[in-house]
């Protein structure tokens, strides 16, 4: 039997998802020496992303599950995530600044599959974030760490899976290609947006 749909995704979208994780603000998160200004910092720039990503990802993954419906799988939007967090922390910044890099979605079914690939998988590596947050910044769910909690309660990412495996995954077999430009375009574009988020340039 031949790889999985989301084991071929994960290794072929490894290069650009090691190339993220090496971003020196998200390493930063990850520090025992973080501060509050240090994340005050990262969510400002995580909260100018999704708001762009939101836009155009809600709409798009309500079309495709209009045509693959599922009774568990819906997309929730980061964004209000991020403007809770960062209102708890006292940074909120009305209006938020355009992000450096705008995510935009092609149309194609796969590519939005890709996208949402990369969105869904990361609250795994938020269930890791979430502990060091706790322990390093006393920050949780309710005090400014919400992003970084959507696990508890919410297993989106298991939901996507099962989605996929429902009937997305034969329906796109053929389409490979576009799902991992579409999961390659998402790390590229965050990678290349913290890269590009200065922080004298967008304030506190």
């Amino acid at each position: 039997m031949g790889p999985t749909l989301l084991e071929h995704l994960r290794e072929r979208t490894r290069p650009a998802h090691v190339a993220l994780e090496a971003q020196p603000l998200l390493k930063r998160l990850l520090s025992s020496q973080l501060t509050e200004s240090q994340y005050r910092e990262l969510l400002q720039s995580m909260l100018a992303f999704y708001q762009a990503l939101d836009a155009e990802l809600v709409p798009a993954t309500a079309a495709l599950l209009s045509r693959f419906p599922d009774p568990d799988y819906r997309y929730l939007p980061r964004a209000p995530l991020l403007s809770s967090d960062c209102e708890a922390l006292g940074c909120a910044m009305p209006p938020v600044p355009r992000p450096t890099v705008e995510p935009h979605l092609s149309g194609r079914e796969g590519y939005l599959l890709g996208v949402l690939y990369v969105i869904e998988g990361s609250t795994q590596g938020g269930r890791f974030i979430s502990r060091h947050l706790a322990d390093t910044l006393d920050r949780d769910e309710h005090s400014g760490a919400g992003f970084f909690n959507l696990h508890r309660g919410n297993d989106s990412w298991a939901a996507f899976r099962r989605w996929l495996d429902k009937g997305l995954a034969f329906e796109h077999r053929n389409d490979i290609e576009n799902i991992i430009e579409g999961a390659d375009m998402t790390f590229s574009a965050l990678r290349t947006h913290l890269d590009q988020w200065q922080l004298p340039t967008h304030g506190n």
